[in-house]
């Protein structure tokens, strides 16, 4: 009977949701389980996830104020680009305890892949357990609380529902004339609810419950005071509970941004079907984790694949007037970036979510034309439709390579033909516009967000190289034959550049930028004054160090012009993730990193200062290692980052490792997927021409694994690979024909191997297979 109660809808119906429960269970089971905190990371925030609402609070059920971008308001009840309220909490009373008492700290939090279940076990007689979700394109919450009564007698259970509103404009409001205004609050009578709206602006709230109420009370004085200019409303009901029974009590809040009359009827809506609508939650899941589903031998790097999938649907948005799009990341920055998603979104390709990655490519290209119309990408919108920043330069080379990535998985022609166009500006902007000095090597700030950083930087020269190779080949599929070979030129031109200009032999490594000795200088003095600000005695050594750096530089002649090391900054491994770079430079590289450059987690953000590391960051170096074919070393990055799965969220991966910043981040999966499918699974597609390469790796320790249902283009492919006996066992099936299917196996040339029972002997490494369903074995 456990967790039965996660999916009671209203009391008289328990047995159908006890049926329902059981049988979703079942289809998530083989995915992933429920993870719970073990009641130790109580004042960590986690995320009710949903595409048109979710709920942010921390782990002890509790709504405290947090966040930085709005201050203190990033938590509580959000339907971008409004907040709605502050919270909600629950008080309990009967005979035998007439003050009542709030339910203020959970015992225990579980993460569900659909919703959060809140554990009250400390309460005489009673064991209260809180379940909550957002239910699939509804802007709207619904709260489940069930009460078990384990005393001898049966018992009469009022509770008190508060809500405190606080419906405000998102980040990025006030600065462009939206100030938030006092919330206005009413009881409808006829309706049963209460409804809230903003003074001034039509953004509406209303919440009730599926019990008869009771009574009700506005501007009440509940346990905790929040920031902001809402107003509360409490709603009274009751239950009466036999003993060692069980009842629930629903609860729903929801909004719109046109009418009240609208967030009534999603109201209504939600209580009525909540059963159907947590089930297609749990449908949705399941449907995503099918995808690209992988079996493997190391269970926890299985799990923790499965987490971030799930973590990656947590993060999507539907926002009124612009699409679905993946936001960056939970609690500080849900809304839409350029340089996360050209990361994260290779990620969702390899688990086959083309839908999202098309519509938020496309979104951003709608937005950054609206907003700059010269190709260049934006860096961040917020909800609202503002732009923060118009972009960093590397954002535009990345995105660039982002589409390129989506038509080579997806094959779909339109989609490369609506962004085209853009694209060629982007291209223009990139390597006319930002390239003042005509070096090739494009000016202007990259994913590194150092003060003074603002030069010829290594990634982004590494992105602009990759973005031309990509664009020469869009012209190439649009007959546009001289603007491909001009890309394709400049694209060999640069990569030359990149490996003899940026490349430091004394170092073995990149260089962090080109450009000049004052530029150099002016770079070591922007990282004092940033660590001046961070004002830690600590910094003091790194200080001295950039103090040393700027007395070296200054003994170069006026004008010195070359690679030049301030940060080394984890993007200096850009030139072997793209596999750029010689073998002898790359391997000379990524040994040098490993060595020198990690802490506890994967490489540093600073190899310089030592302190940060990010899934991002390790996960690129997981990427740079199997480009190399060092798929060992590849995975030793990848269990860094699974070694962080649930340090501060159940089932989510910190943004900054191993436990601060975004609990839930979009880019992890990059680190993630890409290793798994395009370098250890071998998957190469080419979806619009039908064909694809299968090149797998086994790590070492590995003696079997299994991708199924991996999508490519409107193809899909099943690929197992086992040891057994000193042989190795290929087995792939397609489920189209006239596919151009291919597995390359590294030393395979001239060697013997049995297809289909035939007995083959190899002239190369390929094998092209010709059937939907092909045995390959090989001593």
């Amino acid at each position: 009977m456990k967790n039965i109660y996660l999916f009671v809808a209203i009391t008289g119906i328990s047995f159908i949701c006890c049926q329902l429960k059981s049988e979703k269970e079942d289809t998530l089971t083989p995915y992933v389980k429920e993870i719970g905190n073990k009641g130790k990371t109580k004042e960590k925030p986690y995320l009710t996830a949903g595409d048109k609402a979710y709920i942010i609070g921390t782990q002890d059920g509790l709504f405290p104020d947090m966040g930085g971008h709005v201050r203190g308001e990033m938590g509580g009840i959000w339907m971008h680009p409004v907040k709605l309220a502050d919270g909600f909490w629950m008080k309990i009373s009967d005979e035998s305890m007439t003050d009542g008492i709030w339910l203020m700290e959970a015992d225990e939090y579980i993460t569900y892949p659909h919703g959060n279940e809140f554990l009250y076990n400390n309460l005489k007689d009673l064991q209260i357990k809180r379940f909550q979700f957002a239910p699939n394109q509804e802007k709207g919450i619904i709260i489940n609380y069930t009460i078990r009564n384990t005393s001898t007698e049966a018992r009469n259970i009022t509770l008190d529902f508060m809500v405190k509103t606080d419906i405000s404009p998102v980040w990025f409001s006030k600065e462009n004339g939206i100030p938030d205004y006092p919330d206005q609050i009413i009881w409808d009578s006829s309706s049963q609810l209460f409804s809230a709206r903003d003074s001034l602006y039509d953004w509406y709230m209303v919440w009730g419950t599926d019990h008869p109420v009771l009574s009700y009370e506005k501007d009440c004085k509940g346990p905790v005071e929040t920031l902001g200019q809402g107003k509360s409303g409490l709603i009274r009901t009751s239950v009466e509970i036999p003993s060692g029974k069980e009842k629930t009590v629903s609860f729903v809040l929801s909004g719109s941004q046109t009418s009240n009359e609208d967030a009534v009827s999603i109201n209504r809506r939600l209580l009525k079907e909540q059963e159907k609508m947590i089930s297609e939650k749990q449908t949705s899941i399941s449907d995503l984790l099918k995808l690209s589903r992988i079996t493997l031998p190391d269970k926890h790097l299985e799990t923790t694949y499965n987490w971030v999938k799930i973590n990656t649907r947590w993060l999507e948005m539907d926002l009124d007037g612009f699409g679905r799009f993946l936001g960056a990341g939970a609690i500080e920055y849900p809304w839409l970036f350029g340089c996360d998603n050209s990361y994260a979104l290779q990620g969702v390709l390899a688990t086959g979510d083309f839908e999202l990655v098309k519509s938020t490519l496309t979104i951003l290209k709608n937005v950054s034309e609206k907003e700059n119309g010269n190709g260049r990408i934006i860096h961040e919108m917020s909800t609202n439709g503002y732009v923060y920043n118009k972009g960093n330069t590397q954002e535009t080379a990345h995105f660039i390579i982002a589409v390129w990535k989506a038509f080579l998985w997806t094959g779909d022609i339109e989609f490369l033909q609506d962004l085209y166009p853009y694209i060629k500006k982007g291209i223009q902007w990139l390597t006319v516009d930002m390239d003042t000095n005509k070096n090739l090597f494009p000016e202007g700030y990259g994913i590194m967000e150092v003060r003074g950083l603002n030069a010829e930087l290594i990634d982004v020269s590494v992105y602009t190289q990759q973005a031309l190779e990509a664009a020469s080949c869009m012209a190439d599929l649009f007959r546009e034959a001289d603007l491909s070979n001009e890309y394709a030129a400049k694209a060999a031109i640069l990569k030359d550049k990149i490996n003899t200009e940026f490349w430091n032999e004394e170092e073995g490594i990149y260089c962090d930028f080109f450009g000049t000795k004052e530029q150099a200088i002016s770079v070591a003095e922007g990282a004092i004054e940033q660590l001046r600000l961070g004002r830690s005695s600590a910094n003091d050594d790194n200080i001295r160090f950039y103090e040393a750096l700027i007395s070296k530089f200054t003994l170069f002649p006026a004008g010195a012009q070359r690679g030049w090391f301030t940060n080394k900054n984890w993007v200096i491994n850009t030139p072997i993730e793209t596999a750029i770079a010689p073998v002898d430079k790359a391997i000379r590289s990524l040994d040098k990193i490993r060595n020198e450059h990690c802490g506890e987690y994967g490489p540093y953000l600073s190899a310089v200062e030592k302190k940060q590391m990010m899934t991002i960051s390790t996960g690129v170096q997981a990427v740079s290692e199997a480009q190399y074919g060092r798929i060992n070393e590849c995975l030793w990055y990848m269990n860094k980052i699974t070694s962080t799965l649930s340090r501060t969220l159940p089932g989510s991966i910190n943004e900054m490792m191993p436990d601060y910043g975004c609990p839930v981040q979009a880019w992890t999966i990059y680190g993630l997927a890409v290793p798994i499918i395009t370098h250890i699974f071998g998957i190469t597609p080419d979806a619009y021409n039908k064909k694809v390469v299968i090149s797998p790796s086994l790590p070492a320790s590995w003696e079997e694994m299994k991708l199924e249902n991996q999508r490519i283009g409107s193809n899909s492919y099943d690929i197992h690979i086992s040891k057994r006996n000193g042989k190795t066992i290929y087995v792939v099936k397609s489920q189209e024909k006239d596919w151009n299917n291919i597995i390359r196996i590294k030393g395979l040339s001239g060697k013997t191997y049995e297809l289909n029972g035939k007995t083959i002997k190899a002239t190369t490494d390929d094998i092209v297979l010709t059937e939907l369903e092909n045995r390959i074995q090989f001593n």
